[in-house]
């Protein structure tokens, strides 16, 4: 008996704006409906506007404007709104008033209710010809007047065309009138008053014994705005698109050429890695610290944690190689030899990188300092007057002078045993004056006294020869070995250096035959450390000789590669020269396999 349907509308300039509403509440003073659609026609006409925010925004207003208004009960209310530009249009949908879009006089667009109904008609539970009776149609669960409107639904622009009709309507429509009787309304329809004004008599006709409250909105598009700037505005857009896909091409082309650069920084990455342990087997540590530096640059600039603490551990390293290199070459042999013991505790961090020619080093270094050693203690022998001594020490420091290229060493050397030899020439010059200046006084000296001279003389010097010929015999015996050793024959070395040492001590040099204790002991380590070697070779080539009886070739000739980088660098060429054969028999098999294969495939073909 009271109509809670409620209809409004407002066209301005720019902007238009349509509203219907159908109140749900059982309020019999209050007008829900009303309410909210002045609310938002009020919202709208103080700020008109197109955006899905805003619009939003003016919808929350009039559910909470419904909440603020309610007295008796709550007021509830469904509600449509349609606003356009005159050229395009947007619409929104709280609860189960409708909006319907006709082109050419056929249904084009319609909004959906939000009830249980239309949840189960988009589940497919239910037939869309069925709403319109279903008994959840009313069952809403959405509307106006809610505690929580969150997100009411705001459709996406739609744009207008002359002649098209969109229509606002409630349930007491819909419920009684389907689109395809809109439509056939609609068919040479002049006024929207035709329209509305036949579909009441079609829905009164009915006469159906219940009939709710029912309000229908028709707007015909007579014609819909263009704008006369559009081809500029379209112009204006295309250029900007263009220039904005352009800055995005740029920009994109500008990050793949990065991206790509920074690949290929990252690969000469490891690139100069690889290099710097090349360079460091090569014994080129200057080198491998350059490479080194340049991958750890590359690892800093992109900011790789892991690379940049591991290449600098490794850069670090090699920098205090290369300062005991300098060390050494400068004669600080102490100095020298502090960086390469500290560059030896790190160098198990190194994987033992470089281990071999730090070891070598240090080896020179404590010969280096061993010279040293000797041209200090042969200078204090001379001032005690000990030249027999000092000579000796003088010849084993030109010698190991010679050995490890100490140039000016070797110069000091000569020069102070050409200075001993010098003194012995004035000594024998003076003492046979003396003599002479004897025998003027006594006349000539006794014949057989003469002859016990030359003879004392002559044994003196061979004596002395003797002497120096066991010292060069010693001296070749410790170079026999330091050349073994250097060349991986241990046991040959070890066996030279026990024979020096034995050499040594017959001419009481006792100093250079206890250096040769420890390495006659290096060499006990290294023979047992190539046995071990040895023997994981030949495991090598046990299991490559199962795996080729086997057919599994592939493996055994890895495994054969494996034994034979071992044999090479222990230097057995004849387990070499084995390991070459049988590589050279899997060769030959592949081979005769392979044209086998080629014969078989010709046939088959």
């Amino acid at each position: 008996m009271q109509n809670k349907d409620y209809f409004a509308f407002i066209e301005l300039d720019d902007y238009a704006c349509y509203v219907i509403a159908d109140g749900i509440d059982e309020d019999k003073e209050l007008e829900s409906a009303k309410i909210a659609v002045t609310s938002f026609i009020k919202d709208f006409t103080e700020k008109p506007t197109m955006n899905k925010f805003t619009i939003r925004k003016y919808l929350n207003n009039a559910s909470n404007e419904l909440i603020a208004s309610s007295r008796n009960v709550r007021l509830k209310a469904s509600m449509t709104v349609v606003v356009t530009n005159y050229s395009k249009l947007i619409y929104s949908v709280v609860g189960n008033t409708r909006f319907y879009l006709f082109k050419d006089g056929y249904l084009k667009l319609k909004s959906k209710d939000e009830s249980v109904t239309q949840e189960l008609a988009d589940k497919n539970m239910l037939p869309l010809d069925k709403i319109s009776k279903h008994i959840e149609r009313n069952n809403l669960t959405s509307y106006l007047g809610e505690s929580s409107l969150s997100k009411p639904y705001v459709s996406k622009k739609f744009k207008l065309g002359d002649g098209d009709v969109f229509a606002l309507l409630t349930k007491g429509v819909w419920e009684n009138c389907d689109a395809k009787e809109i439509e056939d309304a609609l068919e040479g329809a002049k006024e929207p008053k035709d329209v509305v004004d036949s579909i009441e008599d079609m829905i009164l006709s009915k006469q159906s014994k219940e009939l709710e409250n029912y309000t229908l909105g028709l707007t015909f598009v007579e014609k819909a705005y263009i704008n006369p700037e559009r081809k500029k505005l379209i112009k204006k857009v295309i250029i900007a698109t263009i220039v904005v896909l352009l800055i995005i091409a740029i920009i994109v082309a500008y990050l793949i050429i990065k991206n790509n650069e920074k690949k290929d920084n990252i690969a000469a990455m490891g690139e100069a890695k690889q290099n710097a342990e090349q360079y460091i087997k090569n014994e080129n540590i200057e080198k491998a610290t350059e490479e080194y530096k340049k991958a750890l640059d590359i690892a800093k600039k992109y900011k790789l944690k892991d690379d940049t603490e591991a290449l600098d551990e490794d850069y670090k390293y090699t920098e205090i190689i290369v300062a005991g290199d300098k060390d050494l070459e400068g004669k600080k042999y102490d100095d020298a030899l502090d960086q390469y013991i500290l560059a030896l505790e790190k160098s198990g961090d190194a994987e033992n990188i470089g281990s071999g020619y730090i070891l070598k080093k240090i080896d020179i270094v404590k010969n280096c300092i061993n010279v040293s050693d000797l041209l200090t203690l042969a200078d204090k022998q001379v001032e005690d007057g000990m030249p027999a001594e000092a000579e000796a020490n003088y010849l084993e420091a030109k010698r190991l002078s010679l050995n490890y290229y100490l140039k000016d060493e070797k110069k000091e050397a000569m020069d102070k045993l050409q200075k001993i030899y010098d003194q012995k020439a004035a000594d024998g010059k003076d003492k046979k004056a003396v003599e002479d200046k004897a025998s003027a006084d006594k006349k000539e000296s006794d014949a057989d006294q003469k002859k016990t001279t030359e003879e004392a003389a002559k044994k003196a010097e061979e004596e002395k020869k003797a002497a120096e010929e066991k010292l060069n015999k010693a001296i070749d015996l410790r170079k026999n070995g330091d050349l073994n050793y250097t060349k991986g024959d241990y046991v040959s070395a070890k066996m030279y250096y026990a024979l020096a040492k034995e050499a040594f001590e017959e001419i009481n040099s006792h100093s250079l035959a206890d250096e040769l204790v420890e390495k006659i002991a290096l060499m006990d380590t290294k023979i047992t450390e190539v046995a071990d070697k040895k023997g994981e070779a030949d495991k090598y080539v046990e299991e490559a000789n199962k795996r080729y009886i086997s057919g599994d070739t592939n493996s055994a000739k890895v495994l054969y590669l494996l034994a034979k980088d071992i044999y090479s660098n222990l230097g057995y060429t004849d387990d070499v020269s084995k390991v070459d054969e049988k590589l050279k028999a899997i060769e030959q098999s592949t081979s005769k396999q392979s044209t086998s294969e080629a014969i078989a495939s010709t046939k088959n073909n």
